[in-house]
């Protein structure tokens, strides 16, 4: 049975635009995000992996896609993925607000980019939390 392991991404938001950065070993553009440590819950790690990748400092969007009462702010949904050598990711996905598009890689990425719309070749669970994000600002009074 392979490995498994509790993580969180954050799909961070800048001016309408989104943040992915492209990882430099899965060669994928991607969310920031990893594992959560012992005790830390799934917001507490987006924000911490969201400080620890870019340098970034954020903040949860009131409510969340779902509505549903108990779930935490900016909360987008729940995947699972593979994570090449880790085994698998049980991921906890987040919408992230931020003040700046000021970036700094912490070496887990060697580029990044602020997208209205997914890029070309971003995995499908990108491509549907993008749709999640887009369909809830619509709708969000």
């Amino acid at each position: 049975m392979p490995r498994r392991a509790f993580s969180a991404s954050a799909f961070v938001r800048y001016q309408g635009k989104l943040l992915l950065v492209f990882h430099k070993a899965l060669k994928l553009w991607l969310p920031v995000g990893g594992e959560l440590f012992p005790g830390e819950t799934p917001s507490e790690g987006a924000l911490r992996e969201l400080k620890e990748e870019t340098g970034l400092v954020g903040r949860f969007p009131s409510g969340n896609p779902q509505r549903v009462e108990g779930t935490p702010d900016g909360y987008l949904g729940y995947e699972e993925h593979e994570a090449s050598e880790k085994g698998i990711h049980l991921n906890f996905d987040f919408l992230i607000d931020v003040d700046t598009d000021s970036v700094v890689s912490d070496g887990s990425w060697s580029r990044h980019g602020w997208f209205k719309d997914p890029p070309e070749g971003a995995p499908p669970n990108v491509i549907q939390f993008f749709a999640i994000i887009r369909a809830w600002e619509h709708s969000s009074p």
